[in-house]
């Protein structure tokens, strides 16, 4: 077995290198910025050597990244070659959803049968990815993505907003009785990045910051949420993309209302996009995510 990191941190190293910013890079990608800090650390420790050093409210890139990165470009090019003269087998009738694997597992499978029922008799194909597919008859018909709602050459349609709360396993929110903000300092906050949705989140509920949080990072939100399922801290929900982690009674939130990011999921397609089936999978993805908000603020109102 080669011993080389995921392609997902190399592509990520590569679009920071591109815009000098994390947050553009996470932008483009359409992935949280605290997803691109961990991919940057994750490929700084395979090869051993920085790939960026801070440069005011940016990075720069090294002359060891700039080496590097320079002969990953090529050998993905490469790779992506070989995929275009040998990607003849796909099936034409099938509708493609690109999306983060996170999302994939937390929404899309669970919905993917009603989606499906609903794609005029045609196989709806689900692409768990890091990259940012391009939407084309090569790659995907469709993509989720992760914020402002803004790509260049694609239409972004409203899917759902980003709402943070707080979140724990039921032995471990039965502690949290008083002083909520008090009891949250001292426990371990889950995370799926770099923690600048928490710091985000803290911002917004007015919660202080504190310089001796005690944390443990995990590879994706799903993986993070099944950590917090098992009592080993607090998750930052984000639902209501995670809101099956509270309708099914394994994690109860802590008091604080769910706060809005202000960025959010879109269905993307193509700009000019006109092919009937792939907008009325789009209008029925949509109306999906519509009842899916609407079952979590119920559940949190009836919480509350």
């Amino acid at each position: 077995m080669l011993n080389l990191p995921p392609s997902e941190t190399i592509i990520a190293a590569l679009e920071v290198a591109r815009t000098g910013s994390m947050a553009v890079a996470a932008e483009t990608l359409g992935v949280t910025p605290g997803a691109v800090s961990r991919r940057i650390r994750t490929l700084e420790h395979w090869l051993g050597l920085p790939v960026f050093e801070r440069a005011g409210r940016g990075v720069r890139i090294t002359g060891q990244g700039l080496v590097f990165l320079r002969q990953a470009e090529h050998s993905l090019a490469n790779v992506e070659a070989l995929r275009l003269e040998l990607g003849g087998w796909r099936n034409e009738r099938a509708i493609r959803i690109s999306a983060l694997p996170s999302m994939v597992r937390l929404w899309l499978m669970p919905n993917l049968k009603r989606l499906e029922a609903d794609a005029s008799n045609r196989l709806v194909e689900v692409i768990p990815e890091f990259q940012m597919a391009q939407l084309d008859a090569r790659d995907a018909d469709i993509a989720v993505r992760y914020g402002a709602g803004s790509w260049p050459g694609a239409e972004a349609h409203p899917l759902f907003p980003d709402l943070l709360v707080p979140a724990a396993a039921p032995a471990l929110a039965a502690s949290c009785r008083t002083d909520a903000a008090g009891w949250l300092t001292r426990q371990t906050l889950l995370m799926d990045g770099d923690g600048a949705d928490w710091r985000e989140w803290r911002r917004l509920a007015q919660v202080p910051q504190t310089s001796n949080i005690r944390k443990r990072q995990f590879l994706d939100h799903d993986v993070t949420i099944e950590a917090a399922r098992q009592g080993l801290g607090v998750v930052l929900l984000r639902a209501p993309m995670a809101a099956n982690a509270l309708l099914d009674g394994r994690l109860q939130t802590l008091g604080f209302p769910p706060l809005q990011s202000a960025k959010g999921h879109h269905v993307v397609v193509r700009a000019g996009e006109r092919r009937s089936h792939v907008l009325r999978l789009v209008d029925e993805m949509r109306a999906c995510a519509a009842e899916t908000l609407a079952d979590f603020q119920a559940a949190s109102a009836g919480a509350s």
